[in-house]
C-alpha cells in the first residue's frame, strides 16, 4: 500500500500533538508507539524543542484526528506506514531521518 493510501486508512485514528505546533510550527520530531487508548494511532508529534518540564504537563498536548495533523504537516505522510520508531527533521537532507537514540517508554 502506498503512503497516501496508508494515510487514508488511518484517517479516523487520533494522534497526540504538542501544543507548540498550534502556531503552525513544523514538526521536528515524531514517533509511533503502541496505542494507549481506543482509536489511538500511536503517533506522537512534537516541534522538537519541548523541554522535559513542558512534556510532563498533559495540558501541553492535544488529541486530534491524525488526518488533521497530516493536512497541516504533509511532509510526515510518508512515515504513516511505519509500525513503530522515531524520526527527526534533518536540515541537511530536508527530510525526516530515523532517530537513532530513541527508545519507547514503558
Amino acid at each position: 500500500m502506498n503512503a497516501f493510501a496508508q494515510a487514508l486508512s488511518a484517517a479516523l485514528d487520533y494522534a497526540v500533538v504538542s501544543r507548540l505546533l498550534d502556531d503552525g510550527a513544523p514538526v521536528g520530531f515524531l514517533y509511533r508507539e503502541a496505542p494507549a487508548f481506543e482509536h489511538d494511532s500511536g503517533w506522537r508529534f512534537f516541534r522538537g524543542d519541548e523541554s522535559d518540564e513542558f512534556c510532563d504537563n498533559p495540558d501541553n498536548f492535544a488529541t486530534v484526528p491524525l488526518q488533521d495533523v497530516l493536512r497541516g504537516h504533509p511532509d510526515t505522510a510518508a512515515l504513516m506506514g511505519e509500525a513503530a520508531g522515531a524520526w527527526e527533521w534533518c536540515e541537511d537532507t530536508q527530510g525526516f531521518v530515523a532517530a537513532a537514540d530513541w527508545q519507547p517508554q514503558d
